[in-house]
């Protein structure tokens, strides 16, 4: 052991004027930051073995000290018998066995010997044990001793050592017996615990577990490339059922659910259910919905291969691509289609609109808001030849939206109120083409009609409002908002006819007056909702609204310039029930503003002067 590599570790040795105490200086390679060992010696003739690096690998070259010239023994050396060892030996033999090295047997070949006099008699007690103690840093070994002896670990290697041990025991036994002192009864070492260290030790330990389970989420979270099986990382949608996953998917749209459908397999399975494609919903100006509509109503047919009879409701707003093929597909797969939407899609032509109506014999809603080119609806050529009775040329229509369908005339008109006898709901604003005679025919045909709406239609007259009036009390919904040619005339014939009339928009008639309010408040006393803005109303005609109509919940006087304080106060302390009232651009004071507001306290005022606040 005289090689360069042993001098620069040779260990050192500490002596404590307190009490008879070692601190044996260990050198540990470079990387590991230095620790001290303290063993106290009770007696001159106890053996103190030297520490040992576990930790390394590798057996310390510091041989035995005695207070007397005796030969030292190495590390696995054999000196004691069976009989004399102390717990104190068996301890440092134990550890001293965790680890081999190769450099195990060149200690054992060369001893070097160490002689130390004590300066101090040999003595000690409980508290200079104790204060040295503190005052010192234990090394690995002894933090080992305490708390690793039961691990897995040790035993596992104290198990693979023990034939090589016993082997070595004997040999060393024999070539050291006259090396043994005498026996020399032992006293049991208390074992004692740096708070300190074990805290560093629990903190480092915390660390290197904290590395592996970043290691092993790094790991699981990595695909290699072109690799066939991939790494399924938990998610909180495996501990969510089917029947909820499937309540959160129907808020999506169709498009999104196709999407979804590509995460894994169980949302595959999910996606399909068919709870979820009782309608289709799409609306993006970029998806080729002809494709979409065939693929969908081909793979949602399940136990029927040629139709899909679970899809009730088809949502294509703004879907500018669709064309006629989509609405063929829909019109040959859909039988039990009920309510088909279509805003906004301007290529699609009445020929395809014939078909889906033809086929699809329980539709009940259809918008067509915003289709140039729908100009009637009606059945197939086909359908009309085979079809001998009348009921078998209807379509059974509820709700019909033809919004800004300008190219619809009368004769359009005409063609659907025959066909569509049935509508209870029909939407025809901004079709500026149609006129009195197109109402003649919605007044004869659609006898149950309950809501109609021909706002912005100019060529309608008093004519077309008295035919309407033939409706009678079905009629509950009517709306000429900006039809400057309807009158008192028309409005008055109306009002006497239609008594259960629950909402009335007159906004933009301007030759409607207080005539007209004194026969609706008269007639209609469970009127709601009522828009006069830009009529010829004054205090009057408000005075004979409030008193007979207590129910109203929407008043809106707009731009009405006859309308003055009195009339305002009136109206809000006798229809206390006033949810919304506007009166913008109208001359009011704030007085006026505050009576409203005292009275009627669950009301939204719409107004325009910035005083009222």
């Amino acid at each position: 052991m005289g090689s360069a590599n042993t001098k620069s570790r040779q260990p050192l040795v500490q002596f404590s004027a307190d009490s008879a105490d070692f601190a044996i200086i260990n050198p540990w390679p470079s990387k590991t930051p230095r620790r001290f060992h303290v063993i106290s010696v009770p007696n001159p003739s106890m053996t103190v073995e030297s520490a040992h690096d576990s930790s390394s690998g590798f057996a310390s070259d510091v041989p035995s000290y005695t207070y007397s010239g005796t030969n030292m023994s190495t590390f696995k050396g054999g000196m004691r018998s069976d009989a004399s060892d102390s717990p104190f030996e068996l301890n440092s033999r134990k550890y001293s066995d965790a680890s081999d090295s190769p450099c195990e047997t060149s200690t054992r070949k060369t001893h070097r010997n160490f002689t130390s006099t004590p300066k101090q008699p040999n003595h000690y007690n409980a508290h200079d044990l104790n204060m040295h103690y503190r005052m010192s840093t234990p090394s690995p070994l002894s933090y080992r001793s305490s708390s690793s002896i039961g691990t897995p670990s040790s035993l596992s290697q104290i198990s693979q050592k023990s034939s090589q041990l016993s082997h070595s025991n004997t040999s060393n036994q024999q070539h050291h017996s006259h090396l043994q002192p005498p026996p020399y009864p032992q006293t049991p070492v208390i074992s004692y615990k740096n708070p300190a260290y074990e805290y560093q030790l629990d903190k480092h330990m915390e660390q290197i577990q904290y590395n592996i389970k970043r290691i092993e989420l790094q790991e699981d979270s990595h695909v290699t490339k072109g690799s066939k099986y991939r790494h399924h990382k938990p998610s909180l949608f495996d501990l969510i059922t089917d029947d909820v996953i499937v309540k959160i998917f129907s808020y999506l749209s169709s498009d999104q659910l196709c999407r979804s459908s590509r995460v894994c397999q169980r949302w595959y399975r999910v996606v399909w259910d068919p709870l979820l494609w009782k309608q289709i919903v799409i609306n993006s100006e970029r998806i080729n919905v002809d494709k979409a509509i065939k693929y969908l109503t081909k793979r949602l047919s399940y136990n029927t291969p040629t139709v899909c009879v679970i899809v009730e409701k088809i949502n294509l707003n703004g879907c500018e691509k669709l064309t006629d093929k989509g609405l063929h597909s829909i019109a040959k797969r859909c039988p039990e289609l009920r309510q088909l939407q279509i805003q906004g899609c301007s290529n699609v032509t009445n020929h395809s609109l014939f078909e889906v109506v033809s086929y699809c014999v329980n539709l009940e809603h259809l918008d067509v808001t915003g289709c140039p080119c729908i100009t009637r609806i009606s059945l197939t050529p086909q359908i009309m030849q085979q079809a001998t009775a009348h009921h078998l040329r209807q379509i059974y229509l509820r709700t019909l939206d033809m919004t800004d369908c300008y190219a619809l005339e009368d004769e359009g008109l005409q063609v659907i109120a025959t066909h569509c006898s049935q509508l209870q709901f029909l939407y025809l604003r901004r079709c500026v083409r149609i006129g009195d005679a197109g109402l003649q025919y919605i007044a004869h045909y659609c006898s149950g009609l309950r809501e109609l709406s021909i706002s912005d239609c100019k060529k309608v007259t008093d004519f077309g409002v008295c035919e309407l009036a033939k409706i009678g009390t079905n009629l509950r919904y009517l709306s000429v908002a900006k039809c400057d040619k309807i009158s008192d005339v028309g409005i008055i014939q109306l009002c006497k006819q239609c008594t259960k009339l629950r909402y009335l928009n007159l906004r933009g008639c301007e030759a409607v007056s207080d005539d007209s309010m004194d026969v609706l408040a008269r007639n209609c006393s469970k009127i709601k909702s009522l828009d006069i803005g830009k009529c010829d109303v004054t205090d009057e005609g408000l005075y004979v609204l409030a008193q007979n109509c207590p129910q109203l919940k929407k008043l809106s006087l707009k731009s009405c310039d006859a309308i003055t304080d009195a009339g305002v106060k009136f109206v809000a302390k006798s229809c206390r029930q006033l949810q919304q009232f506007n009166i913008q651009d109208c001359h009011l004071t704030v007085d006026a503003y505050r009576t409203i507001k005292k009275y009627c306290k669950k009301c939204f005022i719409e107004h325009t002067n910035p005083g009222f606040y």
